[in-house]
């Protein structure tokens, strides 16, 4: 009897060889599978460092500016807490150093001849009596001098001068507390080695910022005077009112 094709293969009789196109794709796949997982680990791996990477950078650079920003901060209170610290015992000028240092310059330079530099100039400020009795106003003498070899100009006026007088940590008068809004300019040409002298009198009265009443008159006592060219101070007198 012939046996049609559906017939089953008799048991324990060998398997007939497979094609070989089935071995080439079981191989294939058998490879394929783990080059496609360590393609993925390592796809993730480096989108995940370079997210990290971007990340750290932006953190970083968001850091040291909020650092800059800081320290800037830090600077700038610093300093204006030094300003009003300063100006609560010496008082602050009427005009500002820029404003003095301009109007000065244009003088100079309608004069031909250079700003005057502290380094240059020599200061003397004294007292004119060790002590003052009664209505007696204390005076002091200014004497500025040039040290330099060739001519120059010094801006005189109160706003590039002022006078203060202080007990203690009390300030009791500044000139520059009454003083208008544009102080008047004084130029003054100072030759080399020429000597320039002045008198000034304190009112013997208390003053306040705004020109407002500064209370009660000073009393008797030890008091300094300050003077200052340029927003620096260049001299002190000591004397008594009695």
């Amino acid at each position: 009897m012939v046996q049609g094709s559906g017939a089953g293969r008799r048991p324990g009789a060998p398997r007939a060889p497979l094609p070989r196109r089935v071995y080439v794709v079981r191989r294939l796949i058998v490879v394929a599978v783990p080059l496609v997982l360590v393609a993925f680990v390592v796809w993730w791996f480096l989108g995940r460092s370079s997210s990290d990477g971007t990340t750290s950078r932006a953190q970083t650079t968001a850091t040291s500016t909020a650092k800059a920003t800081t320290k800037a901060t830090t600077k700038a209170t610093d300093k204006g807490t030094k300003g009003n610290s300063a100006s609560s015992s010496e008082d602050d000028d009427a005009t500002s150093d820029d404003e003095v240092r301009s109007a000065a310059e244009e003088a100079a330079s309608a004069a031909g001849v250079p700003v005057c530099v502290p380094d240059t100039l020599d200061v003397e400020f004294e007292a004119t009596a060790d002590a003052y009795s009664g209505g007696d106003k204390p005076a002091f003498r200014i004497t500025v001098t040039n040290t330099g070899d060739e001519a120059c100009l010094l801006e005189a006026g109160d706003a590039n001068r002022r006078v203060a007088v202080s007990s203690g940590d009390d300030l009791v008068w500044s000139s520059s507390h009454c003083l208008p809004a544009e102080p008047a300019s004084r130029p003054l040409l100072l030759g080399p080695g020429a000597p320039s002298d002045e008198v000034y009198t304190w009112p013997r009265v208390r003053s306040a910022k705004g020109c407002t009443s500064g209370g009660d008159a000073p009393r008797a006592g030890t008091y300094t005077a300050k003077l200052r060219l340029g927003g620096e101070t260049v001299g002190k007198a000591v004397f008594d009112l009695r």
